[in-house]
């Protein structure tokens, strides 16, 4: 099958940069149709700028990965800021959580805003008033960057057109698309013993969820027992997918001449949990605040600043990151990474609506301890 490189398309485009008074409209490619990709297409379209997204999927076959969960008061914030009524794409509103140990005891966490929603819905319905070409091969030698005055980089995992992180990290992980369930109606997670994995299950809406694990050792625990317990279940589709746990401060660079990333592919993934939705919506903001600025005061995306942000905003979570590779590697004491968790649980505390769930140290405790 045949799939037109992004050479292809230029053949029969001209492309210009136009001036209208004091106003440039700039031409920005955008790489990837994820979280981070819609978002940016669906606001940078929003103004003078000529927006073109490319997406490697044939449209039919492209299908957002993850779990679809993550906190309704976050989403509708970007959502109002897009335009879009987030009340439309909700599946299920949660209540409680539960979390199996490994010391066979479970804990619940009261959730607050802890949703499934209809997230490819959602990301087409960002991206109804985009230039998208879809079925597109893009990759760093062969895209035309100097086309463009700012090239996005939103490939998520892939991180396509940015230069390799020195220190890396991502988990193997894989979940189905399931339907006829009948007797599961909330938010499941099983975490594996030494912080090494985790198995999910998220209900969406009419008997169908998310289940899945991610397990650094490849074993992905809980799913074979998860298809014996329900054998009445039926799989729709399967995703496999690597999860970066790396935060930002260990993928650097974010920048690369007029290549800037943003989302995953700068690792906005939340170490503990896997989460990177509203982490790429925070990372995508702070990309527009940059860029308004430069706009505003007539200059040039200040690369320096906008790592600077990012930096700040996503410190803790490389403390995060130790304490998941400190337990990982049997070395977490909780009285001498006393202060490591403190962070975590202070700056989760703070943001805890941007979470969906209580944020309990007691129970925080209990849960690191338990892996």
């Amino acid at each position: 099958m045949y799939i037109p490189t992004v050479k292809d398309i230029y053949q029969h485009t001209n492309i210009n940069i136009v001036t209208r008074g004091t106003q440039i409209n700039l031409k920005i490619a955008i790489i990837g149709a994820g979280v981070a990709g819609s978002f940016l297409g669906s606001m940078l379209s929003k103004g003078d700028h000529e927006v073109t997204l490319f997406e490697s999927n044939r449209e039919e076959s492209h299908w957002p990965v993850c779990a679809w969960g993550a906190s309704k008061h976050m989403l509708e914030y970007f959502s109002n800021k897009a335009g879009l009524d987030f009340s439309k794409y909700i599946f299920h509103v949660g209540k409680k959580l539960k979390m199996s140990l490994p010391n066979q005891k479970t804990e619940y966490l009261n959730l607050d805003g802890l949703v499934t929603y209809n997230k490819k819905q959602w990301e087409n319905d960002l991206l109804s008033n985009v230039n998208v070409e879809y079925g597109i091969s893009c990759n760093r030698e062969t895209f035309p960057k100097e086309k463009y005055d700012y090239v996005l980089d939103c490939t998520g995992f892939h991180r396509r057109f940015l230069p390799r992180a020195k220190e890396d990290f991502v988990i193997p992980a894989y979940e189905y698309l399931v339907e006829n369930i009948t007797d599961i109606d909330e938010f499941h997670v099983m975490g594996y013993k030494g912080a090494r994995g985790y198995f999910w299950y998220f209900p969406l809406n009419n008997g169908t969820g998310f289940m899945g694990a991610g397990d650094i050792d490849r074993k992905y625990l809980g799913i074979k027992e998860f298809f014996a317990e329900h054998p009445q279940v039926r799989i729709v589709k399967k995703i496999g997918r690597p999860i970066r746990l790396a935060p930002p401060r260990l993928m650097e660079p974010f920048c690369d001449g007029n290549i800037i990333g943003v989302g995953e592919s700068i690792g906005t993934v939340f170490p503990m949990l896997g989460e990177g939705i509203i982490p790429s919506l925070l990372s995508c903001e702070i990309f527009l605040q940059v860029l308004d600025k430069a706009e505003n005061d007539k200059k040039k995306f200040d690369q320096r600043e906008y790592r600077e942000k990012v930096l700040k905003k996503f410190q803790y979570y490389y403390d995060v990151y130790k304490i998941v590779r400190l337990k990982m590697d049997g070395k977490l004491s909780t009285v001498k990474h006393f202060n490591l968790l403190m962070s975590m649980y202070k700056n989760m505390k703070k943001d805890e609506k941007r979470f969906g769930f209580e944020i309990n140290f007691d129970k925080m405790r209990r849960l690191v301890n338990a892996l």
